[in-house]
């Protein structure tokens, strides 16, 4: 009697931050990073040698905190600034500290800026969807195999449903909490994938293990 409630408890909490994440994706959208939402970038060619440090403190200095920067194709001199968006008058500033800075004479016309549409999610998890049914495939084939004497369409139901539910709740976990969505997502993603794999494949062996002790 306890473990039930215990196990509605669990599907309360499942369903209601499914609900609250549906709300929150369908309202607000998902929050994505710096580099896979919508950007503006700088490319900066600067005509004499500089210290990457130095370069950065300047960009701190317009930008603040949101925006990255590398250096383009491991070029000394040329560099990218990444940031949400950018004004004529940083842009400006930016050119005139520089300028200042290493003893140049760049104007605004000098800087490559170029605005990025966000990523649509289906950009981001397209590389994994063929891996991963093939992935998915395979292993509901063993399952099949494996633990048949559990009931094949429970077992794969049962599979589809745990593995949908984990992607899906993480999902509703990143909309509520408005965690950005980066470079990162679709690993943790994967991760959780092997792991629901992991634990359905314990209960499914200790399911089988109970019913071949109850049939001797």
């Amino acid at each position: 009697m306890l473990k039930n409630k215990k196990i509605l408890s669990l599907l309360a909490i499942i369903l209601i931050i499914l609900i609250v994440g549906a709300i929150m994706l369908f309202t607000k959208g998902m929050n994505y990073s710096l580099i896979y939402g919508k950007n503006t970038s700088i490319e900066l060619y600067l005509e004499t040698d500089f210290q990457f440090s130095d370069v950065e403190s300047i960009i701190t200095e317009i930008f603040g905190r949101n925006f990255k920067t590398r250096q383009v194709n491991n070029l000394d001199r040329d560099i990218l600034i990444i940031t949400k968006s950018v004004s004529d008058e940083q842009l400006s500033n930016l050119v005139s500290k520089i300028n200042e800075r290493y003893g140049l004479e760049l104007e605004n016309d000098d800087l490559l800026v170029t605005n990025s549409a966000r990523i649509s999610g289906l950009d981001i998890i397209r590389p994994y969807i063929i891996p991963t049914c093939i992935t998915a495939v395979i292993i509901l084939a063993y399952f099949i195999v494996r633990y048949k004497e559990l009931g094949i369409l429970n077992v794969i139901l049962f599979t589809i449903c745990v593995i949908i539910i984990v992607q899906l709740l993480l999902l509703s976990i990143y909309a509520i909490t408005r965690i950005p969505i980066n470079e990162y997502t679709m690993p943790i993603s994967i991760i959780l994938y092997i792991m629901s794999i992991i634990i359905l494949t314990e209960k499914f062996e200790r399911n089988l293990t109970k019913l071949k002790k109850e049939q001797n």
